[in-house]
């Protein structure tokens, strides 16, 4: 077998554990090195382009089978027709690679070109940071420590970069130019800076008993399919007992020594009269029991519907009010201002978010700028998606120096550090239980550690789209005398 090929088969295996279903976060490091390697030593480079392309999406059709809204067919052909746009930083590479040869300045083409696409394929869309290679790498908290430098797009850059590094060397032969050198000493030294991070970490200031729980798996389906098949009355009744056993389980955790209590997404929804006395009855909990509750709430009568968690006080009163920005055009619900609103307590300055919210760290951010010590973000997730989306919400913590409770319900509810420490994690698939699921009280640090990105915010991406330009205006520039690229990729 010609060994090319085998490169290509590398990158099709490799390719079912990149951010997915099945992560493995080194695979995201080793798959680039390969098929920058396939398509520089390609002849036939329009061909070989149509085999990356193959060897690329039909992994990522696999992997992230049922994580999206779409049905099968959409969701596999939508994969299929976006994979040609991240394979343009190989293209450019080899342009470069063919027209200057393998040399250690040209090792900044293809990270820059890569971070380019990647941070252009999530600016402004709708779904978020969805799909963003940085996210490949949850779990792997040393690399996750770049986010608190320069985001999503700092990660992406480091592990593009290490794999051009590493055919510039496979090039030479692992003989070590100064250049070279100096560039895989910065490589370890990015690396070097995450470890320290984590094994030198801040002190939080605070640490209080936060509990949650959510619905059982399938609990507002079941409810809103009674409404939407006209049974009114009984989607009544069971919204009202949902809402009875609900308050009921909030004393409970306040009994065995809770502070705080958080709900899911959705937990308090219902017709605005009954989300209304949702409202007025866990109040009347929270004054009785002393303690905070994050109460989501869901209005299905109101036209959009309206996706809210409230924050109460152990006085009773509504301190804190947010409506969901994030995924309204897919969900159909009114859409929230993006402003994130804070308060203090003796556990340290709180705010909350929903579910999607934590998926545009361009307006996270403001947790960092506020200096917020703990993020709540209640969520709805399902089963094909819970383990991607609840470690894309651990990037926030980091980003921000926040720490981060997520009470989800059919998916996996965490407890975060400001470093993206897991202190607890449950899954509400992992085993069936009677009643409420993910039930967890924990205690949680809460404390905020100054981090450089909500200062910096999307800059680097930004400055990437910059060099990406300059990319293109470079080969255009050292063209050859007869003009334009020639269609196999020169």
């Amino acid at each position: 077998m010609n060994k090319k090929y085998l490169y290509l088969i590398l990158v099709a295996l490799l390719g079912l554990f990149i951010g997915g279903k099945w992560n493995i976060p080194l695979a995201a490091w080793v798959t680039p090195i390969f098929a920058l390697r396939f398509f520089r030593e390609s002849e036939k480079a329009g061909r070989n382009f149509l085999l990356l392309w193959l060897a690329f999406a039909i992994p990522t059709i696999i992997s992230w089978q049922g994580a999206t809204f779409f049905p099968p067919f959409a969701e596999a052909a939508s994969f299929l027709l976006m994979t040609p746009i991240s394979l343009i930083p190989y293209v450019i590479d080899r342009i470069y690679y063919r027209r200057f040869g393998s040399t250690a300045w040209l090792t900044l083409v293809f990270p820059i070109a890569a971070t380019a696409i990647d941070f252009f394929s999530s600016n402004g869309n709708p779904a978020g940071t969805f799909g963003a290679l940085a996210y490949s790498q949850r779990g792997f908290l040393p690399v996750m420590q770049i986010a608190s430098v320069a985001g999503l797009w700092g990660i992406a850059f480091v592990i593009n970069w290490f794999a051009s590094l590493i055919n510039h060397l496979w090039d030479s032969r692992f003989k070590f130019t100064r250049l070279s050198l100096t560039f895989t000493c910065l490589l370890a030294l990015i690396i070097g800076f995450g470890f320290m991070r984590i094994l030198l970490p801040a002190q939080p200031e605070h640490v209080a008993v936060v509990a949650g729980f959510s619905l059982p798996n399938g609990k507002i389906s079941e409810v809103m399919n009674q409404l939407q098949s006209g049974d009114e009355a009984g989607f009544h009744q069971n919204v009202s007992e949902l809402h009875q056993q609900q308050l009921n389980q909030i004393i409970k955790l306040a009994d065995e020594g809770a502070n705080i209590v958080s709900l899911q997404e959705g937990a308090g929804l219902g017709f605005a009269n009954e989300v209304e006395q949702l409202i007025v009855s866990a109040s009347a909990v929270a004054k009785e029991k002393n303690i905070y509750i994050v109460l989501p709430t869901f209005d299905v009568e109101k036209s959009p519907a309206e996706n809210i968690v409230h924050i109460i006080d152990p006085n009773g009163e509504i301190i804190l009010t947010h409506v969901k920005y994030g995924g309204n055009t897919f969900e159909g619900t009114r859409k929230g201002d993006g402003i994130l609103q804070s308060v203090d307590t003796p556990y340290g300055k709180i705010s909350a978010v929903i579910c999607w919210d934590a998926d545009f760290p361009n307006i996270i951010k403001q947790a960092g700028e506020q200096n917020i010590d703990l993020l709540f973000v209640p969520s709805q997730d399902w089963i094909q998606v819970r383990d991607i989306h609840a470690g894309m919400a651990t990037f926030r913590a980091v980003e921000n120096g926040v720490s981060i409770f997520r009470q989800t319900g059919q998916g996996v509810s965490i407890v975060t550090d400001a470093y993206g420490n897991e202190y607890n994690r449950v899954d509400s698939f992992a085993k069936e239980t009677e009643g409420f699921a993910s039930i967890q009280s924990v205690q949680t640090p809460i404390g905020s550690v100054n981090t450089l990105y909500p200062q910096v915010g999307d800059g680097f991406g930004n400055i990437m789209l910059v060099g990406l330009l300059g990319l293109v205006i470079g080969l255009w520039l050292t063209r050859k005398k007869e003009g334009a690229l020639k269609p196999s990729f020169v």
